[in-house]
């Protein structure tokens, strides 16, 4: 009898660590990849080194020439935003390309809305969220954000009442700051001075700004976490004499506000959080020590449970802050070198796998229980379980 139950919870718990393999994704056809991406049916989208975009199912198929190598697409309701080789925006449908005289920020990235794209835009010098809609052939933007976004900004959308974003609205940051505080590891020296919360159809504002005097938040993108049909916005605020914390926000009584937040480290030392199996995760110092901790909700306070060291999920300087991916069943996280990789499984245990990649993880997306990891030799390669 004790063997028999020692058995069944051996087999049970091996059953909850994900046994991962590492293989290339065969685009002979398609050649060295510049940027991808992933609809919401798992769909991969590539535009490669010839500026040419790219369907990847069944079998590789090319949609478009002259697009741009420097700005991401958009895949999602079955079209694809993206910019001309020019960096202005264009819409791919199976039915017509959609052009535009709409300049695109670079390292920014853009949300796919039902009928619109919201998207970091050019305007008379700065750089304003906007949302891009068909008209006739061309797209044009009819609405613009009132205030400047970060020109590396990743508009988030977010239904803080639910667990998904589907009828939600649009979290950027916002406000760029290069004074409060001068620290200049992602990319550029501009942080946010304010994260907003910004109506999807009229871009105007749905809650009072979140802006603390002497701290910014030092990211280009937002997180999040769900649970108990909520989500909540994550992000890294630094500044006031410390470095980088993590900060779970929600709103109320139609106030963006800082609901918890963890220890911050030392000045000029930051972090960056993720999410995986709605539990919320950072890298701490990613280009020094690479911690990983787990952070637990504690009334107002992150507490934090360190995993291991060795880990990086951004590279110091680069524009792309989170390498970790999130599938249904594990996340990959870079080692420091970013190429080998080590699994998170739903038990919060690590596994290393033994695949050296033949270069540096550039970026990284997943979608149900794969892991897409794009090399800076052009390769993609995939993380699934066997």
């Amino acid at each position: 009898m004790k063997k028999s139950i020692l058995l069944i919870l051996s087999l049970f718990s091996a059953s909850l660590f994900a046994d991962v393999q590492l293989s290339p994704l065969p685009l002979t056809q398609i050649g060295k990849v510049s940027q991808f991406d992933l609809s919401e049916q798992g769909e991969l989208v590539v535009i490669n080194q010839q500026k040419q975009l790219w369907s990847v199912t069944q079998q590789a198929q090319k949609l478009a020439d002259g697009v741009s190598t420097e700005i991401e697409p958009k895949a999602q309701y079955q079209r694809i935003a993206l910019a001309d080789q020019n960096g202005h925006f264009m819409l791919w449908t199976a039915d017509k390309i959609y052009t535009s005289n709409i300049p695109l920020a670079p390292k920014a990235t853009m949300t796919a809305l039902n009928f619109a794209t919201i998207a970091v835009t050019k305007q008379n010098g700065q750089f304003k969220l906007a949302r891009i809609e068909t008209q006739g052939s061309q797209a044009t933007i009819t609405a613009t954000a009132e205030t400047e976004v970060l020109p590396d900004a990743h508009p988030l959308q977010i239904d803080f009442d639910a667990e998904t974003s589907k009828q939600g609205h649009i979290a950027v940051l916002a406000k760029p700051d290069d004074t409060t505080y001068q620290h200049g590891v992602l990319g550029d020296d501009v942080e946010a001075g304010e994260i907003q919360f910004l109506e999807r159809h009229t871009m105007k504002p749905l809650a009072e700004k979140l802006t603390q005097q002497g701290r910014i938040f030092e990211a280009n993108r937002l997180a999040t976490l769900t649970e108990n049909g909520k989500t909540k916005l994550i992000s890294v605020i630094s500044g006031d004499g410390n470095g980088a914390s993590t900060v779970v926000i929600g709103v109320k009584d139609r106030k963006l506000s800082i609901e918890a937040e963890s220890e911050p480290l030392p000045t000029n030392r930051w972090q960056s959080p993720f999410s995986f199996n709605q539990k919320l995760y950072a890298i701490q110092m990613p280009h020094l020590k690479g911690n990983l901790v787990e952070y637990s909700l504690k009334g107002n306070l992150l507490t934090e449970r360190f995993i291991t060291s060795g880990l990086s999920n951004h590279r110091y300087g680069d524009y792309e802050t989170n390498l970790a991916a999130a599938t249904d069943h594990f996340a990959i996280i870079p080692k420091a070198g970013y190429q080998q990789v080590v699994v998170l499984d739903k038990t919060g245990q690590i596994s290393e796998l033994p695949t050296t990649l033949p270069a540096e993880i550039k970026q990284t997306k997943a979608y149900a229980n794969k892991a897409y990891l794009l090399l800076k030799n052009g390769e993609i390669w995939v993380a699934e379980e066997k």
